[in-house]
């Protein structure tokens, strides 16, 4: 996992690797005040963006997900969300098994699951082994713009 600020990409870029460079290039320099909630390419189908607007919820009403394909870069743009992230450990045991169709394995509870506090400007970049549990609210459930960013690990 990589956890960034928007402010800070210029001096981190240099250490970034060329395809997280293209993701990262892309959603900072994408107004996305001109777009509507959708897929759209970045390469194709191995790397794209969704922008979305979606309602946090209870980490009870929130099933945690891992991927096998696909990285994940969560960058937010309005409002405010916590990511829960645990590393992926051989005792933790899927509530629905790996769907290669959806490229998700879902989880329930997790032992040792931190919590990310994510602000406008942040991004999240999660590996197909970071199990995660996105749009967690601790207070009222609210709308927020945020873009997800699908890469294919064969990129790398």
């Amino acid at each position: 996992m990589i956890i960034g600020h928007s402010c800070n990409w210029e001096s981190e870029r240099a250490f970034a690797h060329p395809v997280i460079k293209k993701a990262l290039d892309y959603l900072l320099t994408t107004d996305f005040t001109r777009l509507g909630a959708g897929q759209y390419p970045i390469q194709g189908e191995e790397m794209f963006a969704r922008l979305m607007e979606p309602v946090t919820r209870h980490r009870d009403e929130q099933p945690a997900e891992k991927h096998e394909q696909f990285f994940d870069i969560h960058y937010l743009l309005q409002g405010e969300e916590t990511i829960g992230w645990c590393i992926q450990q051989g005792n933790l045991t899927p509530a629905e098994p790996y769907n290669p169709e959806q490229d998700t394995a879902l989880f329930g509870e997790m032992t040792g699951e931190m919590n990310i506090r994510v602000t406008p400007g942040m991004y999240v970049v999660l590996f197909p082994e970071d199990i995660h549990r996105p749009l967690l609210t601790e207070g009222a459930a609210a709308q927020v713009r945020k873009v997800v960013v699908k890469i294919n690990k064969d990129l790398f």
